[in-house]
């Protein structure tokens, strides 16, 4: 099994009208004149992309400026960490957080586990384990358990050493997708073994809109910077502001992009101040 036929393309809908946010800032200020839901990616958006998983800590300002946002704006976060994890490192009350893609998500009087995650879980769990014990040798290898899915990075593998650590994956994970228990996506050198579950950050994003905001009101925002997060922006495509995380214009169903972590920041400085000069 080779793993590109079995990764899920979540491209296919791919446009290449992206515009550089701060030179449509008029139009985005216009659309978010009702009041905004803010939902936001946390790696490679909130923390600039690091080696190791455990290094992306959530600088000092801007956790403040998050902090001030969320005074205005309500406010989410959508991350493949799992719940605990995201929630730990971001550390905001009254938040909405989604774990794991959206199969775990916590907020102001909602919890949400999917049970068909729960339900793969054991298997999971193994599969955790055999990966560990068969990628040890590869040196850079990280596996990550996350409850309801796992991750397998790579970031840190020798190039001439991913054709081994591919090849281990697949013959792991193989068999579980053959049976269609779990499905395989790939995220910025990583891996993801989820739940064969049609759930994902998109679906994640409308269901916390539709509890946040159930007449519609809100404008949503999404922010992120992988191939995880087009699912969002193609599930808001027509109805929110969508903004890619690049260093330039690509492929991608965000309207909009910013280039980079510090831009981001700018970002929630013009939302801060959007409120704050009435």
């Amino acid at each position: 099994m080779v793993i590109g036929f079995y990764l899920r393309v979540c491209e296919i809908h791919l446009v290449i009208r992206m515009e550089y946010l701060f030179d449509r800032w008029g139009e985005v200020e216009r659309a978010l004149a009702p009041g905004a839901l803010l939902l936001l990616d946390y790696d490679g958006t909130l923390t600039p992309i690091v080696e190791r998983p455990e290094l992306a800590i959530l600088s000092p300002d801007m956790k403040e400026l998050l902090k001030g946002v969320s005074r205005h704006y309500t406010l989410g976060i959508i991350s493949g960490r799992s719940l605990a994890d995201v929630k730990g490192l971001v550390g905001i009350e009254g938040l909405y957080y989604a774990g794991n893609h959206g199969f775990e998500i916590s907020g102001p009087r909602v919890e949400l586990v999917k049970p068909e995650a729960e339900r793969v879980r054991p298997i999971l769990v193994k599969l955790c384990e055999e990966l560990q014990e068969k990628l040890n040798n590869i040196k850079g290898a990280i596996v990550e358990d996350k409850g309801s899915t796992v991750s397998v990075h790579y970031r840190l593998v020798a190039e001439e050493e991913f054709e081994h650590l591919k090849n281990i994956f697949e013959e792991a994970v193989g068999p579980h997708i053959d049976s269609g228990v779990v499905k395989v996506t790939h995220g910025k050198k990583v891996f993801e073994v989820r739940p064969n579950v049609e759930w994902d950050k998109g679906k994640a994003v409308l269901w916390i809109s539709g509890i946040v905001d159930s007449k519609g009101e809100l404008k949503p925002i999404y922010v992120g910077d992988d191939r995880t997060d087009e699912d969002a922006f193609l599930a808001l495509k027509e109805k929110g502001i969508t903004i890619l995380v690049s260093e330039g214009p690509i492929e991608s169903n965000a309207k909009y992009f910013v280039k980079n972590v510090d831009e981001v920041k700018t970002f929630f400085e013009r939302l801060i101040n959007l409120k704050t000069r009435k």
